[in-house]
């Protein structure tokens, strides 16, 4: 499951950061510090940052309510020119996934991490495998800062 969202050799950039935390609630501020110490040194923008960081913290802790596993989740990311992505993995029991999730009806709170994920970042995608965990990657396309002007047709 691990190489499902391949993000480039361990040992390059490519990868940026490697995280690995047990499955305890506690553990999420010690992703959130070090994405977001590592997403700011790499110059992401303010903006996308707060939607990467919400979305990458719903399937963190989604990892950490769902999997019913006691092995390490991890969170990989990387950025480059155009993107800031990130790899959350687990290898707890997986769950039958169809596609785009629609968030539950009414006021019920629980159910929406999904969609929330979707809805906060440009790029997503989820793989997970019955009885082997879930593999979610996040990403969000680094906009051009507003005193660039788009090129002349």
């Amino acid at each position: 499951m691990s190489d499902l969202f391949d993000l480039g050799r361990e040992d390059s950039d490519l990868v940026g950061l490697h995280v690995r935390i047990p499955p305890n609630p506690a553990s999420s501020r010690h992703v959130r510090e070090r994405l977001l110490a590592y997403a700011q040194h790499r110059g992401v923008a303010a903006a996308v940052l707060a939607d990467f960081m919400f979305a990458v913290g719903e399937a963190v802790a989604n990892a950490i309510e769902h999997s019913h596993s006691m092995t390490s989740i991890e969170v990989r990311c990387s950025v480059d020119d155009e993107k800031i992505v990130a790899v959350v993995t687990d290898t707890g029991r997986g769950f039958e996934y169809g596609g785009r999730a629609a968030p539950p009806l009414g006021l019920i709170e629980r159910g929406r991490g999904l969609s929330i994920m979707q809805g906060f970042t440009d790029i997503f995608s989820l793989q997970s495998t019955l009885g082997e965990g879930t593999a979610v990657l996040l990403g969000r396309y680094l906009r051009r800062q507003s005193n660039e002007s788009p090129k002349a047709s």
